[in-house]
């Protein structure tokens, strides 16, 4: 299932290409093609996220040209995984508990969100949307130990639910 993202985030994607050179570079792509829209809006808005916090834009974009290098003539998801994990966990500190990632199909979504859990769909074969998952479930879950802690509410055990389901 893919995302089809209105004009006006479209526009913003291609102007964010427009002024961050590196971003243009990168979204060309060294794998099959380009990468998609919705992991270009995902990742351009992680890049704002991680200037915030003072990661440079050109580092995060040479490590996402670096991370398609690595599985570049490879089909395979699990190198698309762990070229994600390596090129986010070099910029930024991971939750431990935060990340559970399920290579599985579309149709699963509605039975997890039965159970509680918010899976977040992404494409499992592009190393960009890995890193972009990865970092996206441990903000959130950072947040949800933020909103307890202030609630007054521990748990034994932190049970994500959030998690991103790899379309592959």
């Amino acid at each position: 299932m893919s995302v089809v993202l209105d004009d006006q985030r479209t526009e913003w994607v291609h102007q964010y290409r427009h002024d961050h050179p590196w971003a243009e570079l990168w979204t060309r792509g060294l794998r099959r093609g380009p990468h998609s829209m919705e992991t270009q809006e995902r990742v351009f808005r992680m890049a704002e996220q991680l200037a915030r916090r003072g990661i440079d834009r050109t580092d995060l974009f040479v490590a996402l040209e670096e991370a398609d290098r690595c599985v570049a003539l490879s089909t395979d998801p699990h190198g698309a995984s762990e070229a994600g994990y390596h090129l986010i966990s070099t910029l930024v500190p991971l939750g431990p508990q935060s990340l559970i990632i399920c290579a599985d199909a579309d149709e699963d979504e509605p039975e997890l969100r039965a159970h509680g859990f918010d899976p977040v769909a992404f494409d499992g074969h592009d190393p960009a949307a890995y890193a972009w998952v990865m970092f996206e479930l441990s903000a959130r879950a950072d947040a949800d130990r933020h909103s307890r802690w202030r609630r007054c509410a521990p748990q034994a055990f932190d049970t994500p639910t959030a998690m991103g389901l790899a379309r592959l």
